[in-house]
């Protein structure tokens, strides 16, 4: 080390202050910089993902290595679980997707726009849009799909789980052509199964994928669903340990909450609700407070159950605050007794 030091000793600072300067303004360099901010987003090292795009906003990119950067920066804020910043720049995305006709930046938005419980921001993106010309250039072809299959969620967090179903099935074909959509495909329709009574459907469905070729960021949302069909059919240690081992592949904040509700779903379910109540509990105290309607809707139920009727109405009232655009909403407000928020089927017509 001492000798190396000695080597670049000989060489005038401001020499090595030009190399580096020269080093920075070269487009490989960037390609490469970015490539690395990818790999730490891709293995949830976000705050390195979120330190690489700073570096990067001070380099003359070019303007699609600006727009790709934008993205990566947007996502790593709601990662993180900074939402109101995420938000705030997908609002800026949506701008440049419809202007751009840019769907690598409508489907960061919508994404992140789901994860705040922004469901029909989400789908206003989609309107108006025809999809990639006829006939299509495989990217865009590939891009217009994931839009489609991304709404889906946003679909049924309005509550609409059949037409949520009817979004994907159209889908179907189009998802056989791409590996990673696919491979996808059953886990989003497990998804749908389980939460609509049909668990042993759903766990045919999950039995089609491939895990060892889901992206370390999305497994434990993977493992959700398996828990979630598991528990759609009663068995519930079975969906306890696999949701559990979601919270142990969890990367986003928004996954961590996520598997804290679920696991007080299940324990409610197998009849333990006041060791339900601290999963609850700690999903509802989580700094991740997007979403989350249903967790927090049943933990009112779980209250409710325990005789802790006023702390079940403050839970309730939590998802007209947290999640109001959900169907969980207004399931919420009739508990309540109030009128609810728009309803989840007229909310979805007027984003269609």
């Amino acid at each position: 080390m001492i000798l190396a030091i000695a080597g670049f000793a000989r060489f005038p600072p401001e020499l090595l202050v030009v190399l580096v300067a020269s080093l920075l303004l070269w487009h490989p360099v960037h390609r490469l910089l970015l490539r690395l901010t990818v790999w730490c987003f891709g293995w949830g090292a976000f705050r390195a993902a979120l330190a690489l795009t700073r570096v990067l906003e001070c380099l003359p990119l070019a303007a699609w290595m600006r727009a790709f950067l934008w993205r990566e920066e947007f996502y790593a804020y709601s990662a993180l679980g900074h939402t109101e910043t995420a938000v705030a720049g997908a609002r800026r995305l949506a701008v440049h997707a419809k202007a751009d006709s840019c769907l690598s930046c409508a489907n960061c938005a919508i994404n992140i726009f789901i994860n705040a419980g922004l469901y029909l921001e989400a789908l206003d993106i989609e309107r108006g849009w025809q999809g990639p010309s006829n006939p299509p250039d495989p990217s865009a072809a590939r891009e217009w799909a994931l839009v489609r299959f991304n709404l889906v969620e946003a679909v049924y967090n309005l509550g609409s789980w059949e037409a949520a179903s009817a979004r994907l099935s159209n889908l179907e074909e189009v998802a056989r052509g791409d590996a990673f959509l696919w491979n996808f495909f059953p886990i989003q329709r497990a998804w749908i199964l389980a939460h609509t009574g049909r668990g042993e459907d759903a766990l045919s469905a999950l039995a089609q994928v491939d895990w060892r070729r889901l992206p370390r960021l999305y497994r434990s949302e993977a493992h959700f669903a398996l828990a979630a069909s598991l528990l759609a059919v009663h068995r519930y240690e079975e969906a306890r340990r696999e949701a559990r081992t979601g919270l142990k592949h969890a990367r986003r904040v928004s996954s961590t909450r996520n598997g804290l509700f679920l696991l007080g779903r299940i324990t409610l379910a197998a009849g333990h609700p006041e060791e339900a109540l601290r999963f609850f509990e700690a999903g509802a105290t989580h700094p991740y407070q997007g979403q989350g309607g249903d967790g927090l809707l049943a933990w009112g139920d779980c209250l409710a159950r325990l005789g802790r009727h006023d702390e079940a109405r403050e839970a309730w009232r939590l998802v007209l605050t947290r999640d109001k655009q959900s169907g969980a909403a207004s399931r919420a407000a009739s508990r309540l007794g109030l009128h609810g928020p728009v309803s989840s089927n007229d909310g979805l017509r007027s984003a269609r």
